[in-house]
């Protein structure tokens, strides 16, 4: 009997389609982009979130594994498979231990947990399972999770310096989860297969080999996709065979730099990018795999994005978001917000302040401040210049178009007010990126929209943003490629665009 899952109402027990046989794509051997592969994907990329596995067992996936920040829960405890008769109870307290830590604590936790990140990242959070195939295989799924609700878990999103050619923030969180793998268990498997341990570890080591007994699945969203991108990147790097993993992401940024000297499309890795969304077009400057790219509509943006369409404010901070095409415009757009804050009245501006971020931080946090929101906004500002300076190399932002951007933000706060105007604006951010779940208003979240009713008007492209390059360890801008946002994937456009201009760099 099959098994719904709670977002797509996909099969969890139907595993064929992402265990298909690779079909050759313009003379290159690749996986089919599938619409019930990326069903099964986002419910593994929502499952990140909550830790809710009980549709998943019913469905026959056992060897369960949580990790939280620094909390790796793991191994026979974990799955049931304690002696004695507590060990039922020891597995739901695992599983429920697993989900509290999710969530937001106290304002003194969210304190202690920033001052934990000030070197290293260590919020990585994921999920993993395994499932028995047909012919003696094995399906080993991990579920990267995203930015979570706690204000530290967005601190990796902003290291945007270059490490390793990488992503700094998201490097950080994938080698704490890389750091876990000989640690993470699959103690049912090892013993039908008569081991005395498997891990995750052995489960790597033996995808490097053409008949491996295990299949790699991965998903992720936003944050997770990074990581799950990174991880895939590594693998393979470290001798693990790309037939043997196959992954898919909604929302993802970018997270490469600097291009390597081979082609980042022949990764089995599929993001699914909604146009609207500004967040894949953030983080580093390539993906690793291929993107597909929704373009919305407005049956789409009244389906997903419900009464806020109406709004003017929603509508002209929409427009805003569409037009950042890299990391530097995110943070040219929250510098020209903060400034124009700075304009108003101490008072008005810290209530701004607080309606923008109160979802991140604690109240009381923010209230602290009272007297003193002209401090908060100029700590606000430095930060953001900085972090301006490692995405563009740039020392300063452009004034012309600063003073262009932080004019158009002071008119919305006239016209609409500070509390309007702050709805309208995390709602242009949250509602195009979400993943699952009601939003209410009888809306439906964007991607799952997007993979549920019209995954078939997804296109093959791909964002490259401006190129760069690093002089003295400081990341300095060249010229861009001459297309839209999203550019087509086509060998012949390349060629084209080299022989109109043979000097620039083409990916």
């Amino acid at each position: 009997m099959p098994v719904p899952g709670r977002f797509t109402g996909c099969d969890l027990e139907c595993l064929t389609p992402l265990c298909m046989p690779w079909q050759s794509i313009n003379g290159l051997l690749q996986p089919a982009f599938s619409h019930e592969a990326a069903l099964l994907s986002l419910e593994l990329a929502a499952t990140a979130y909550d830790m809710e596995t009980e549709c998943w067992e019913q469905a026959g996936w056992h060897d369960f594994s949580y990790q939280i920040d620094n909390t790796l829960l793991t191994g026979p405890a974990v799955n049931r498979e304690s002696s004695g008769m507590i060990d039922g109870v020891m597995s739901e307290y695992y599983q429920q231990l697993a989900k509290s830590r999710l969530k937001r604590h106290n304002p003194i936790s969210q304190i202690r947990g920033a001052l934990r990140q000030r070197e290293v990242s260590d919020t990585c959070k994921a999920i993993v399972m395994l499932h028995p195939l047909l012919g003696g295989q094995y399906l080993v799924a991990i579920g990267f999770m995203g930015t979570g609700k706690r204000i530290y878990d967005w601190i990796s999103n902003f290291r945007v310096s270059h490490t390793e050619r990488m992503h700094a923030g998201f490097l950080q969180l994938t080698k704490r989860f890389e750091a876990n793998c000989g640690a993470i268990q699959f103690p049912e498997t090892a013993r039908e297969l008569g081991l005395d341990k498997l891990t995750l570890t052995d489960v790597l080591q033996e995808c490097r080999k053409p008949r491996s007994r295990f299949r790699l699945w991965m998903a992720g969203h936003s944050q997770g996709g990074a990581i799950m991108q990174i991880f895939a990147f590594s693998a393979v790097q470290q001798g693990l065979l790309r037939q043997n993993m196959l992954g898919y992401s909604f929302a993802s940024p970018s997270v490469i730099y600097d291009h390597p000297p081979y082609d980042l499309n022949t990764f089995p890795l599929f993001h699914i990018i909604n146009a609207d969304d500004v967040f894949p077009r953030t983080g580093a400057l390539l993906h690793v795999g291929r993107c597909r790219v929704f373009y919305p509509d407005e049956a789409m943006r009244k389906r997903c994005y419900g009464k806020r369409c109406d709004k003017a404010e929603f509508r002209a901070f929409l427009s805003q978001t569409r037009n950042v095409t890299d990391s530097g415009g995110a943070f040219l757009l929250v510098l020209s917000m903060l400034l124009a804050f700075q304009d108003m009245g101490q008072e008005e501006a810290l209530t701004s302040l607080n309606s923008m971020i109160g979802s991140l931080i604690p109240s009381k946090i923010v209230s602290a401040f009272s007297g003193r929101g002209d401090d908060l906004l100029k700590g606000l500002i430095q930060r953001v210049r900085q972090g301006y300076f490692l995405a563009s190399g740039r020392q300063n932002p452009p004034e012309e178009s600063l003073s262009m951007l932080r004019k158009q933000v002071s008119e919305l706060l006239r016209m609409h007010g500070s509390k309007a105007f702050s709805l309208a604006f995390l709602s242009a951010i949250a509602l195009p990126h979400k993943l699952r779940g009601p939003v209410g208003d009888g809306c439906l979240a964007s991607y799952q929209y997007i993979v549920t009713e019209r995954f078939g008007d997804l296109r093959q492209k791909c964002w490259y943003p401006p190129a760069s390059r690093l002089e003295n360890g400081v990341r300095c801008q060249t010229r861009r490629l001459p297309e839209h946002v999203y550019t087509g994937l086509s060998h012949e456009i390349n060629r084209r665009a080299r022989r109109k201009n043979p000097h620039r760099r083409h990916v």
